[in-house]
């Protein structure tokens, strides 16, 4: 327990020293550019204390899509399709929400759309698992490719099946949906858009923690990940496991569909989703891929991008920054990985030429 305890406390400290770093870099560029040099890190604390109810409602999603990438890179499943899922998520719950009845209950209405837009999500990443499985396609590419899909499904509905035909100019929008379905939103962050979908990624948190932790499920997942091949001496299922990461991944994704939609919007838009997906790969590899540093790292992205629409209202500073910034913590990240993997590379080839062990190039003279 101790082990574990100290594991998350010392993740949590290498996420604020790769943040620290990343803003001083930031801080660089920013005075090398000619801009106030810490326009961003006034923007993150404006974010904090100012306007805590717009750093929850762009934390939620990004915290989503962080555990939606976490629990596929567990088992060396490689989802980059939570983008498309997350809008066939949103396609599915809406056309659900326009047919049903206005006069059904709230707390079935909302529920539906939910689990609605869940199904969707995990049925359109289990296309890319079964392509894996059965026909060895590399998931990178279909679960890319499957963005695009997405996408052009997306910009159909909303110009063709779904479009909003009361409305007198083109909004390539469907129109609004029952009130009903709509997902209550946080009284006292008011009037942000902070909605209950922060209090289901806070839940989700802790259910992924517990999966990963104190589950047979979650301890098959990480040996699958690991070693497929140990896994399966082991009697375990590779295959399966792919199945229950790419189901549970697209569910999760699904979910930030319908939070966008139901509580958010309100109608379902072209471009209502700014690259959650992608995001949610930053969120994760910052958090090392574990589930409670998934929800810090998904605040810190929250505050950075609230902080960077602010910093864009009130100075001249372009709120692109806030992508300079991730882009950032993406090479030190990958640094991170990468550096330690190269050394021990260079230290077993190191060994293996010392003539003490009687190993010269890695093979035995």
């Amino acid at each position: 327990m101790m082990n574990k305890t100290k594991n998350v406390v010392n993740n949590i400290c290498k996420q604020i020293g790769l943040i620290i770093i990343a803003l001083v870099i930031a801080t660089i560029f920013l005075a090398l550019s000619g801009y106030d040099p810490i326009a961003v890190i006034r923007g993150l604390m404006e974010s904090i204390s100012g306007d805590i109810g717009g750093t929850i409602r762009w934390a939620t999603p990004l915290i989503l899509a962080g555990l939606a990438i976490c629990v596929t890179y567990k088992a060396e499943v490689f989802n980059l399709g939570v983008d498309g899922q997350l809008i066939m998520g949103a396609c599915a719950g809406t056309a659900v929400a326009l047919v049903i009845p206005a006069t059904l209950p709230a707390g079935i209405a909302a529920p539906l759309v939910i689990i609605v837009s869940m199904a969707a999500g995990a049925l359109y990443a289990l296309i890319p698992a079964v392509l894996k499985v059965y026909t060895g396609t590399n998931e990178v590419v279909s679960t890319l490719l499957f963005n695009f899909i997405a996408t052009l499904f997306l910009e159909f509905l909303v110009t063709g099946p779904l479009t909003d035909k009361t409305s007198g100019v083109a909004l390539n929008a469907s129109a609004i949906v029952p009130k009903n379905t709509w997902l209550p939103r946080i009284s006292y962050l008011a009037p942000s858009t902070a909605n209950i979908g922060f209090y289901i990624g806070l839940i989700l948190v802790v259910v992924m923690g517990f999966i990963f932790y104190k589950t047979t499920l979650g301890h098959e997942i990480k040996i699958v990940g690991a070693n497929r091949t140990l896994a399966k001496y082991a009697g375990m299922n590779p295959n399966r496991s792919v199945f229950q990461v790419m189901i549970i991944s697209g569910a999760i994704a699904g979910m930030i569909g319908a939070i966008e939609v139901f509580a958010i919007q309100h109608r379902l838009l072209a471009g209502f989703n700014p690259g959650f997906g992608f995001d949610g790969i930053v969120v994760s590899l910052l958090a090392n891929n574990n589930p409670f540093g998934v929800l810090f790292s998904g605040l810190f992205f929250g505050a950075l991008i609230n902080g960077g629409i602010n910093m864009e209202r009130a100075t001249d500073v372009p709120s692109a920054v806030t992508d300079i910034v991730m882009a950032i913590i993406i090479i030190i990240v990958a640094a991170n990985f990468a550096i330690p993997r190269v050394r021990g590379y260079f230290r077993l080839y190191r060994k293996a030429d010392n003539p003490d062990t009687g190993v010269k190039g890695g093979k035995t003279e």
